[in-house]
């Protein structure tokens, strides 16, 4: 996006907070990745590693959610600016969501590594893969700008939506 702001550092704001949130979305890209590995693997050091990760993906939310205030406060942004620091906001969260969801994977990995291994079930790390794919499709559409990127992600979970409802209604 081309910003025509009189003022640059309006500007400068603006894309350090989509820097963050990209930033935060290639963290929690890599979070959930190490979580299924955890599982996969039954690696309680990588497990440990995720659990203190979550730690800065939590410092990137504070920090997008502080210059998001900020940019609220002080510029008092209007139109498709005023939607872009909304959508940082609530990216923020999401984001935040997923480390949380990949840390508690992790500490699912260490209880599961004090167990005898079992067979595992060939749609979990499907699941990790497919989740992982999506979440870079919308950390792509989001850093590029790119609409139809973001409607394709967006079509593809009312699919999987739709065939995950219909799967478990499966006698």
């Amino acid at each position: 996006m081309v910003h025509d702001h009189i003022v640059k550092s309006f500007d400068q704001e603006l894309d350090r907070l989509k820097r963050s949130i990209v930033q935060m979305g290639g963290l929690a890209e890599s979070q959930l990745d190490s979580a299924m590995q955890c599982i996969a693997r039954r690696d309680i050091d990588l497990a440990a590693r995720v659990l203190q990760t979550d730690e800065r993906i939590d410092h990137f939310e504070a920090e997008v959610d502080a210059g998001a205030v900020r940019l609220l406060a002080l510029r008092q942004p209007m139109a498709s600016d005023l939607r872009e620091v909304v959508a940082a906001l609530k990216i923020a969260a999401d984001l935040e969501r997923i480390g949380d969801y990949a840390a508690n994977l992790a500490k699912r990995a260490v209880a599961l590594a004090q167990v005898p291994a079992v067979r595992p079930v060939n749609a979990i790390p499907r699941m990790g893969r497919l989740a992982q794919e999506l979440i870079k499709e919308v950390l792509d559409a989001y850093s590029d700008r790119n609409l139809e990127r973001a409607l394709a992600a967006w079509r593809r979970t009312r699919n999987w939506t739709t065939c995950t409802t219909a799967c478990s209604a499966r006698p």
